[in-house]
């Protein structure tokens, strides 16, 4: 599941029109009643606050705000399905600039700024991550200490009859990092799973 890492801002002008593209994750109806409420507030007296918005795959809405239908929020919610990204809102805000253009000028203002948004974000994927302990005896520490520290995020290091790393891994790595503790701990696989959760983490652009 993909979506966006933060929040991104374009403009785009276009025959003296202002077009003005707020993309966000978002992960609730409330955030996204409260980010639309928030860019009225910040670009204030503009002719159209145009959106769509994705939640979960089968939530979505899109709003043209007073553009003839089909001209402004629908172009926008389908740059955001051809981008294949769920949990975000896309603001499109217009400050009209006294030259009319036409249904086909306005599908192709709103998509590209929705697209300009799209280009210029950072995406971030949900992906599993695992908190972890790992016991080792004293004579293995070396090795299991700096595969721990230089491939895992280390969050503690009890230091007792035996050591114990507290960690966290991913699905992505976990099976990788196994091994080698594996094959540096006297080939004993002390990895334990202590918990799992879902969270959002940034990937390339």
């Amino acid at each position: 599941m993909k979506s966006v890492a933060s929040k991104t801002v374009v403009e785009l002008i276009e025959k003296k029109s202002r077009f003005i593209g707020l993309l966000y994750h978002v992960e609730n109806l409330e955030e996204i009643n409260a980010l639309l409420e928030s860019a009225r507030k910040e670009y204030p007296n503009a002719n159209h606050y145009t959106y769509a918005y994705i939640l979960d795959d089968n939530q979505q809405k899109y709003s043209d705000d007073g553009e003839p239908s089909r001209t402004a929020g629908y172009p926008i919610l389908e740059v955001v399905k051809n981008n294949n990204v769920n949990y975000c809102l896309l603001i499109v805000i217009r400050y009209f600039g006294g030259i009319l253009l036409g249904a086909g000028g306005l599908i192709r203002a709103y998509s590209q700024t929705a697209a300009l948004a799209m280009k210029e974000t950072f995406f971030t994927k949900k992906i599993t991550t695992y908190t972890c302990e790992v016991t080792c005896d004293y004579d293995y520490l070396g090795n299991i200490d700096r595969i721990v520290r230089e491939q895992t995020k280390l969050l503690n290091v009890d230091y007792g009859n035996q050591i114990v790393f507290t960690l966290l891994c991913n699905e992505l790595n976990l099976e990788d990092i196994r091994n080698k503790l594996f094959n540096s701990n006297n080939y004993q696989d002390k990895l334990k799973i202590i918990s799992e959760e879902e969270i959002w983490t940034k990937t390339n652009h």
